[in-house]
């Protein structure tokens, strides 16, 4: 969260099934951006989370974007609420399309200038998606706090049961599906907030905590979608659309439960690699956990993603 007042401009980007699209964006002062660095944030929290980074990368002449998804943040107000993404359609897919469209504003904003796709945890998800529809318009992609697929989750189980509270409740009943998902992430620690999991800096814990925009269930609709979403973005069929030439940078925490201790980030190189990614690195570190721009060791991890960029601009 921003620590010396507003760092950034907001704007809200009406779409045109009318949602309200919260957005916030970090220019440097004093000279043109190298590069545009757009987040996509994780599941059930927000992109102000994001501030402290965006400053880092602004105060070395990045621009940067990120906007609320449906159902988060500022956004979820003209979308049902937190978690919630309406009735009708599917929100994973209005979502990428939002995450295009924040993306190209930005673009003809500033014209000429390369644009970087940063994705964290289920917001990695939603880049790999972004990647596989409109990778050529990518100059770099970097995963943070990614897995492959939803760890301990059975795709036909959770689709069956999801499906079966849709009929019984709608898509906007809150489902206990995502809380479920990541209950027994918690339990190597010591019993405290729930989320120690996130990152071993309990400040930062005790923020995430105390942010009730943060932590919330999924509908029973953005659940399902999301599911639906790891099947397709798994799809070779779809992972072979992701431009071979864009470089791909995986960061993620060495003790992040989301990663089944580093499996499912092996399986996802190795998808990169079969795809043929001319440009594939990745970098784990010992003993961080899940939110690695909140870690104790957050400062080399952003002088990492810098080094990244920079050799890349």
């Amino acid at each position: 969260m921003p620590t010396d007042g507003i760092t950034y401009h907001t704007n809200h980007l009406p779409t045109p099934d009318g949602v309200s699209l919260a957005t916030y964006t970090w220019l440097p002062e004093s000279r043109p951006p190298r590069a545009i660095v757009q987040i996509a944030h994780g599941a059930a929290e927000h992109a102000q989370r994001y501030d402290r980074f965006a400053r880092f990368l602004r105060d070395h002449d990045y621009a940067v974007v990120a906007s609320d998804h449906r159902g988060h943040g500022a956004t979820a107000a003209s979308t049902g609420g937190l978690g919630i993404v309406g009735e009708e359609g599917d929100g994973w897919r209005a979502i990428v399309k939002d995450l295009r469209t924040v993306g190209d504003r930005t673009r003809q904003a500033l014209p000429g200038t390369p644009l970087f796709l940063l994705g964290h945890s289920m917001g990695s998800m939603l880049a790999r998606d972004c990647a596989q529809e409109y990778g050529d318009d990518l100059s770099g992609l970097i995963l943070s706090g990614t897995f492959r697929s939803l760890p301990a989750a059975d795709p036909d189980e959770a689709i069956t049961r999801l499906e079966t509270e849709i009929a019984k409740h709608g898509r906007t009943a809150l489902s206990s599906f995502t809380t479920e998902l990541f209950a027994s992430f918690n339990d190597p620690y010591e019993p405290g907030t729930g989320y120690e999991w996130l990152s071993r800096d309990p400040t930062e814990v005790a923020t995430y905590t105390a942010d009730e925009r943060c932590g919330f269930p999924f509908s029973a609709g953005l659940s399902l979608d999301w599911v639906r979403a790891v099947r397709k973005i798994n799809n070779p069929h779809n992972q072979s659309r992701t431009p071979p030439r864009l470089p791909v940078h995986i960061a993620v925490g060495a003790e992040d439960p989301c990663n089944q201790r580093l499996t499912l980030v092996h399986e996802l190189l190795e998808d990169f690699r079969y795809l043929g990614t001319h440009d594939l690195s990745w970098k784990s570190y010992p003993d961080a956990r899940h939110e690695i721009l909140n870690e104790t060791n957050r400062d080399q991890v952003q002088q990492d993603l810098l080094t990244w960029l920079n050799a890349h601009t």
